[in-house]
This record gives structure tokens, C-alpha cells and sequence, in this order.
């Protein structure tokens, strides 16, 4: 049985492999991790999936010369862009990078050094990229073209677990959900929500704040602001919602709310937080709007764009337009995300046939 040793530099590229390691483990149990990231520790040393874990920090090469004793691993899969040379130059027999990428800054400095990189990239089997542009960059940092392979974006194969809602909207509304809103933007769409309703007067808001210790607050803002309408909390609420604008105030059902949309916004992104995760309401196929702090989630804007999926707004007036625009021209989506996800994971299923 092969002995196979996965290097994640934190929980994020953990949680983006986390669906091919799942795999792997089904028909290869012997597994070990590492990682670099003070900050992943207590985490990943949770983690049900693999075996021994092996902190790399600082990655030198003492540490990963004790790993590769202790663990004798026949295959070594590199996660994304940890590119410390003692990693590179690990002697495995069998060696990947999956996910991988090159940020146009990292570009910059790799070639500096391209005679080294270039060396220590051609020591790995297959370099499976999450785009042909990082392709490209491996490509001319002088990594063989045989060698590198787009299989997609890893991130899109992670999908939302199914979750159903005891709420309900009548046929007859046009629901916009707020997920993860972050204080400052619920004042922004509840403005926007005054003009919208001028154009959809059977629009319905459900607002779901990032923190639920927020959720009376928001509720209040909601109050004051539509004294008319009728503003409810979702613990109010056991089925049918008939009111104007609902607070959710309870946790794990945004992915419901998501579902049960006809347009969405990702919050955290018209404030300076970064955004959170735009792949929840676009698995559902869901027009999503996102403001222009999406540095957390920069890579999969470009995808979600190209599909037909996702749409930047950087104020009220861009709300107002691109909901109504919605609302009068349901936009067609270009590809199924899921689908999309399938064929990703059966590229790297495929490329990383060990």
C-alpha cells in the first residue's frame, strides 16, 4: 500500500483538498499530513482524515528530512503555493502540485530565481493548475509544458452541505437574501431596498448578519427605517412568510435562504472585510452580487463572472440597478456549477492516477 503525504499550508488549502483527500483515504488509507502555518495547528490536528501530522514551520530542511525518515512516503501531493525550497526538493518518487498557482507578485520574484524554480519544478510529475494563466507563469518560469495541466479550481469541488429551511415565500415574491452581512452594509440595502421596492413592490429582504448578536440590532434598523412594512425575526416565523422584511436571527440555515432565492449578496464585500463565500448561492445557481472587497475569495470571482453567476456592485445605485435588472432579465447561466465541479474533480482524479 503507498504511503501518500499531503502538504497543506494552512486550513484554507486544507479545506480546498480536503474533497480529494476524502477520496484518496476511500481507496488509500496510509496517509500524512503537514503544514506550515503556526496558526493551522490546533485544527488540523482534529482532522479524522489523515494520520500523523507533521508541522513544517519553519519549513527547513532538518524538519522535512525527519518527516520523509520517519514516514518513508511514496507519493508527495503539494497543495497550492508553498515554495520553500526544503518542500521542492523533497526526494519522493512520486511528486504533484494540485491547485497550483502563481500570483502575478509571486511571479515577479520566482524569476528572479527562475534558474533555481525552474530546476526544482521539473522534479514533479504533473503541476495541476487551477487555470491555464498560472500554467502560463509555470511556463515561463521554464517548467516543462508536458508537465502542466489546468484541471480547475479545487475550491468549486468543495460543495455546501443540504440544508433545508421550515420557511417558506409565497410564489408571487421576488426574494433577495443578504447572507454574512457585516455592520455598515445593512444600511447601504436598506436604502437601496426603499427604491427597489418602487420598481418591485412585491420584493421581499431576508438579512442575515455574519454575527447573530447583530440580528436585534438590524431588526431595529429595519423598523425604523419601513415603520409600514412589516418587519419580523426568522424565530417569529414557523412557515409561510407573508411580511416585507425578515431578520434571520438564528444560525445554520443560510444555505436555505439561499436556496430559496431569486437573487443574493455575499456580505463582508461592501465593507473592508474581504467577503465570504461566494460558491453557496452560486451552487444553487443563484444571480450573486458582491461588493468590491472580495480579496479573501479574488480567484473565484473571475470564475464565477465568466459563468454568468456572480455580479460586482460598489454602491446603492449599482443594487438598485443590477436587482432590477435581474428581476426584469433573469440572467441566463453559461454552466451548471456543479457539473463544472465534476468535471474539475475528474480531471484530477484522472491526472494523479497513482
Amino acid at each position: 500500500m503507498l504511503k501518500i503525504w499531503f502538504h497543506t499550508p494552512s486550513v484554507g488549502e486544507f479545506n480546498t483538498v480536503k474533497p480529494l483527500i476524502e477520496f484518496v483515504k476511500s481507496k488509500n488509507p496510509n496517509l500524512v499530513l503537514s503544514y506550515t502555518s503556526p496558526r493551522a495547528e490546533e485544527f488540523l490536528k482534529k482532522q479524522p482524515l489523515v494520520g500523523k501530522v507533521y508541522k513544517l514551520f519553519p519549513p527547513l530542511g532538518f524538519k522535512v528530512k525527519k518527516l520523509l525518515e520517519e514516514e518513508k512516503p511514496d507519493v508527495f501531493i503539494l497543495v497550492e503555493s508553498d515554495r520553500y525550497p526544503a518542500l521542492l526538493t523533497a526526494k519522493v518518487e512520486r511528486k504533484f502540485i494540485v491547485n497550483a498557482r502563481i500570483s502575478e507578485r509571486s511571479f515577479k520574484f520566482l524569476k528572479l530565481f527562475k534558474s533555481f524554480y525552474s530546476k526544482w519544478f521539473n522534479t514533479f510529475e504533473k503541476i495541476l493548475c487551477k487555470d491555464a494563466e498560472d500554467c502560463e507563469r509555470f511556463r515561463l518560469l521554464g517548467v516543462k509544458s508536458s508537465i502542466l495541466h489546468p484541471c480547475g479550481n479545487l475550491k468549486i469541488v468543495s460543495k455546501p452541505k443540504k440544508v433545508e429551511i421550515k420557511v417558506n415565500f409565497p410564489p408571487e415574491k421576488f426574494v433577495i437574501v443578504l447572507g454574512s452581512t457585516h455592520e455598515g452594509e445593512e444600511e447601504i440595502w436598506l436604502d437601496a431596498f426603499s427604491r427597489i421596492r418602487q420598481k418591485i413592490p412585491n420584493a421581499v429582504l431576508v438579512v442575515a448578519p455574519r454575527h447573530i448578536g447583530r440580528a436585534d440590532r438590524v431588526y431595529k434598523l429595519a423598523k425604523k427605517k419601513f415603520p409600514n412594512l412589516a418587519v419580523k425575526r426568522r424565530t417569529e416565523i414557523d412557515n409561510t412568510f407573508w411580511g416585507d422584511i425578515l431578520i434571520v436571527d438564528t444560525l445554520g440555515e443560510l444555505l436555505g435562504f439561499y436556496k430559496t432565492a431569486n437573487v443574493c449578496f455575499v456580505g463582508g464585500s461592501l465593507v473592508k472585510v474581504g467577503g465570504h463565500n461566494l460558491l453557496e448561492p452560486a451552487f444553487f445557481s443563484k444571480p450573486t452580487l458582491y461588493g468590491p472587497y472580495i480579496f479573501k475569495f479574488k480567484d473565484l470571482e473571475k470564475v464565477l463572472v465568466n459563468l454568468g453567476l456572480a455580479y460586482k456592485v460598489q454602491n446603492e445605485t449599482d443594487i438598485i440597478q443590477k436587482v432590477v435588472g435581474i428581476f426584469k432579465n433573469p440572467p441566463k447561466v453559461l454552466a451548471n456549477l456543479e457539473n463544472l465541479s465534476t468535471r474539475i474533480f475528474s480531471c484530477y482524479l484522472k491526472e494523479l492516477a497513482f
